[in-house]
């Protein structure tokens, strides 16, 4: 396993991003997440739930405003990312999961990126030791 500390992405490099990645982006507006996210990205179907669900909890907890959840959803709908349908690699991510000790959800991401022969991008430091080609952010 390496996970990799890279600053911000190569122009040239195409990412997995997961969703804690996108909210860290979308909603806390981190410097490193932002820049990530605006690279070539490629994500799970997924992503758009578990956005929408942690921004919904963040709302009911009143640390985020309905003007700005509708803002992190507007946008990333709006985000030109490669999104891969999760009946696509619900297959492999299944075993994989079961392999590495996963949830199926973080298993989609590792699948994906191993799929693409692309980083994984993500802030949940156990899913970046999941795969040998991880970027963590802290």
């Amino acid at each position: 396993m390496s996970t990799g500390t890279a600053e911000s992405p190569d122009s040239a490099t195409r990412a997995v991003v997961d969703a804690s990645v996108v909210v860290r982006a979308l909603v806390n507006r981190e410097p490193r997440a932002e820049e990530w996210l605006e690279g070539m990205v490629s994500w799970p179907t997924l992503v758009y739930v578990e956005v929408g669900h942690t921004v919904l909890r963040l709302h009911r907890a009143h640390l985020v405003s309905r003007d700005h959840a509708n803002d992190v959803l507007t946008a990333l709908h709006s985000k030109a990312a490669d999104s891969h349908p999760v009946e696509t690699l619900i297959r492999v991510a299944w075993e994989t999961a079961l392999t590495r000790s996963l949830s199926v959800y973080d298993a989609c991401y590792v699948v994906l990126a191993e799929a693409l022969g692309a980083p994984l991008v993500t802030a949940d430091r156990r899913l970046a030791e999941a795969t040998p080609n991880a970027v963590l952010l802290t």
